[in-house]
């Protein structure tokens, strides 16, 4: 998965010259945290609402006169964006990014493509549904949750059962570090058999925890109460 696919490619920025006062209504024209600054195509910075906010005195301040918050509103947003932000490019693996915004903890990244130029930008918000899609959780179908083998066979056996029993698989998610020797692995699958398939799962050694189907139905306590049974 890349950048590419989840960026906002109709990004809104402004020119590293605008006057704050101007970036401010852009801002809040378009309901923005944050907007890149270029020089350009080339991206030199980026500033958010709250450093504008911070810039720009208090219309309700009057130890402010008049002629200083106009004086304000005139200055230039290069003198308090962040220079040389965090950026993405359009190739990067949609991890990379995640471990970015971690580290840096900041909520939104630009993307630049050759020399600098800005292409897009990608926020928490396009990383969250990106997940909800690739997890499958606006899907119909059955989600079923279970613990298998480590072993790399164990996931090639959940997906010959499917194949088995003519289900479409939509998702797949897998938690390597589950526990010392099991993976929980999670699928969403649709298809008419699905109480015989999971049966075979059980009887290929996986231990299944969950199964959600299309009507919310949730059996899990039926099946806590058959492995206690096992």
């Amino acid at each position: 998965m890349f950048v590419k696919l989840w960026m906002h490619q109709d990004v809104i920025s402004i020119n590293h010259e605008t006057p704050l006062g101007q970036a401010k209504e852009i801002i809040d024209q378009h309901h923005l945290r944050r907007i890149p600054v270029v020089e350009g195509d080339k991206l030199v910075g980026i500033i958010t609402k709250n450093d504008i906010d911070r810039a720009l005195p208090s219309a309700v301040d009057s130890s402010v006169s008049w002629e200083d918050q106009i004086i304000a509103t005139q200055a230039k947003v290069s003198s308090f964006m962040t220079e040389s932000p965090i950026t993405a490019h359009p190739m990067d693996p949609l991890e990379n990014v995640i471990l970015l915004m971690r580290r840096f903890k900041i909520a939104a990244v630009p993307v630049v493509g050759e020399d600098e130029q800005l292409v897009g930008i990608i926020t928490e918000s396009d990383i969250f549904q990106a997940f909800t899609e690739i997890l499958g959780a606006e899907d119909k179908g059955t989600r079923i949750e279970m613990q298998i083998s480590k072993k790399s066979s164990a996931i090639y056996a959940v997906t010959d059962i499917c194949k088995q029993f003519d289900m479409n698989l939509s998702a797949i998610t897998v938690y390597k570090n589950f526990s010392h020797d099991q993976q929980l692995l999670t699928i969403r699958v649709s298809g008419e058999k699905i109480d015989d398939m999971v049966d075979a799962l059980w009887d290929s050694g996986a231990k299944v925890n969950r199964v959600l189907g299309e009507s919310g139905l949730d059996q899990e306590r039926e099946l806590n109460n058959l492995n206690m049974m096992l």
